[in-house]
């Protein structure tokens, strides 16, 4: 098979050197600043105020700065910020803001897979992973380490915390708490994020601790302030992962549901 000298530039720039590198076929409007390193494949489309920050990988496909999804809106508003090390997969859509002081936010070390949607005013913090298809709704908030997995959908203003993962085909329209995994239509608890914890280098203590807090609050179905209150409860109040869950769901402006599955993993 005959390979053109083109495609083998391509493939060596793209994957190989530390320059930064735009695809002959894409399109960069001329408000998009580019850090040290950042590869753009080939038919990517960039508009409005976006910044992308060094070592990011923007594959074939993807679409940047898009207006906001909604009637009243016809041309990219606010900014866009992508920051460090950040993949962004073959056909990812990521809007601008609805606002003109707005900004659509993604943070360091995110991996964000083939077909994902980031809707207007949405933030990822860093180390977040989307698996292919998922869709965020806008103002969505994805704390540090979430996974959220293929074909999953998150309902605008919804908070997703930080450890938590969401299982494939699975929808919210409520926050998801830190630590935990929750699954199906509407989605509920179904257990902790093991996986994403053990992946994380958290104790056994303090996924212990965890273990603890969520079923009290899922299980028992205490408040927060029996919870707090509870003598068996004291030692594990002083723990740092206990008091992120709990100041979480006492946050939580969408709610939390107290819903679980029937087979807790």
């Amino acid at each position: 098979m005959k390979i053109e000298k083109e495609n083998l530039f391509f493939e060596n720039i793209f994957f190989e050197t530390t320059e930064t590198f735009i695809h002959p076929t894409s399109l960069i409007g001329p408000s998009v600043r580019l850090g040290v390193n950042v590869k753009i494949g080939p038919y990517v489309t960039i508009v409005g105020n976006v910044f992308i920050d060094d070592n990011t990988r923007l594959y074939g496909n993807a679409m940047i700065g898009m207006p906001a999804e909604d009637r009243s809106i016809t041309r990219p508003q606010g900014r866009i910020f992508i920051g460090k090390n950040v993949h962004i997969r073959e056909f990812v859509s990521i809007n601008a803001s609805k606002y003109s002081d707005g900004t659509t936010r993604i943070g360091d070390d995110c991996y964000i897979m083939n077909f994902c949607y980031v809707s207007h005013d949405a933030t990822l913090e860093n180390n977040v992973t989307m698996i292919n298809s998922v869709n965020l709704g806008g103002h969505a908030y994805i704390e540090r380490h979430a996974t959220l997995m293929a074909n999953s959908a998150i309902h605008q203003f919804c908070r997703v915390g930080a450890y938590s993962a969401l299982s494939a085909f699975s929808a919210t329209g409520q926050d998801i708490p830190p630590f935990c995994m929750m699954d199906g239509v509407p989605a509920a608890f179904a257990g902790l994020n093991r996986v994403g914890l053990k992946r994380n280098n958290f104790s056994q203590e303090s996924i212990e601790q965890i273990k603890k807090v969520t079923r009290l609050f899922f299980q028992d179905k205490k408040s927060i302030v029996e919870i707090r209150n509870d003598f068996q409860f004291q030692n594990f109040y002083v723990s740092p992962v206990v008091e992120q869950f709990l100041a979480f769901v006492e946050q939580s402006s969408r709610g939390v549901t107290r819903k679980i599955r029937d087979q807790l993993r």
